[in-house]
């Protein structure tokens, strides 16, 4: 994981600069600004270009045995809609121009008869209780994860939105929160003057492939694989939810150079996603009160990803525009008529 390339620090200097001299009152454009600097030190380019997205989402439905009256049918009905293009994500991908890559890692169902799925099933549906998974089939979804994320950055694509389909994923999403969390989660009990019992969770740092075959998914172990494997290979990764987040948060646990990668998208009134969101030292850009999966929540993301670029290409700065400079305020000294 030595590969994992740092950001440009001279670059973002610049940048940050060249964004303070836009025709605009100093920060004005507030976390557009942070984007359009971090883009900037990855990319390498004070201005980059427009980035190659793409949409990936990966199947595995949780707590499959025991009393499952839908047996999976509804995952395997929302995969086959977005894998015919009428899925909500699909009217976000297409203005983007971002192609959706669909991979089952873990349905219940059988998805081989639905067109544009990737069958690569490591296990129907992973269990209730523990474990929910055994160590072989996380390794195979894990390994699946960084080959798709591999074979999408040998292909140019610079960005990519990350999403899920499954049922009952929130609980394997709890769990692998849960587990990442336990020092954090008892010393709350503690002070709160109750006790949790969280056995059998190791240092998730130290065993990330044993607790995720404890409490994780088949989705969450490819998403993770995919988030490291992205990040080694330079590039961004857009997350939504509470199961997307599940996995960049135990990516960053792993290895923690991989959060300059990547950037949170919708916020979710949610408790298991507010938990990620503040260890990870995050906030969602957008406050729509969505609900939907399917990687909708990164589409929306990646869209914000051209908004800064469109930002650091279209304005003008104000020497290129001939525009006086702020004389006094925050904006005194930093915009500069040479800057263009």
């Amino acid at each position: 994981m030595s590969r994992i390339p740092k950001l440009n620090e001279d670059i973002m200097k610049a940048c940050q600069l060249y964004v303070d001299n836009l025709i605009k009152p100093i920060h004005s454009l507030g976390k557009l600004e942070e984007m359009a600097v971090r883009i900037a030190g990855i990319t390498g380019e004070v201005k980059p270009s427009y980035l190659n997205k793409a949409i990936v989402i990966f199947g595995g439905d949780t707590a499959v045995d025991g009393e499952n009256r839908t047996r999976g049918q509804l995952s395997h009905d929302e995969m086959k809609l977005v894998a015919q293009g009428a899925g909500p994500v699909n009217v976000i991908a297409r203005n983007l121009e971002a192609p959706v890559y669909l991979m089952d890692v873990g349905l219940e169902k059988d998805t081989t008869d639905i067109e544009g799925v990737l069958t690569k099933k490591m296990i129907s549906g992973t269990h209730h209780g523990h474990p929910a998974m055994d160590d072989e089939v996380v390794n195979g979804a894990v390994s699946l994860g960084m080959s798709v994320a591999k074979t999408l950055a040998t292909q140019g694509v610079e960005a990519a939105g990350i999403g899920n389909i499954g049922e009952r994923s929130l609980l394997s999403a709890l769990a692998v929160t849960a587990a990442i969390m336990k020092e954090d989660l008892l010393k709350v009990s503690a002070k709160g003057g109750y006790s949790i019992r969280l056995a059998g969770i190791g240092n998730f740092a130290e065993n990330p492939i044993g607790n995720l075959a404890e409490v994780g998914s088949a989705e969450i172990a490819a998403l993770f694989g995919f988030v490291v494997e992205a990040a080694r290979n330079g590039m961004i990764v857009v997350f939504d939810n509470a199961v997307t987040g599940a996995a960049v948060l135990a990516a960053v646990t792993v290895y923690p150079e991989i959060q300059n990668f990547v950037f949170p998208s919708v916020y979710y009134e949610e408790p298991v996603h507010k938990m990620q969101m503040q260890k990870l030292g995050m906030h969602a850009y957008l406050h729509y009160d969505f609900t939907e999966a399917e990687g909708f929540g990164s589409a929306l993301g990646l869209s914000l990803l051209d908004a800064a670029i469109d930002m650091l290409n279209q304005m003008k700065t104000f020497g290129t525009a001939d525009v006086d400079v702020a004389i006094d305020g925050a904006g005194s000294g930093r915009q500069r008529k040479e800057i263009r």
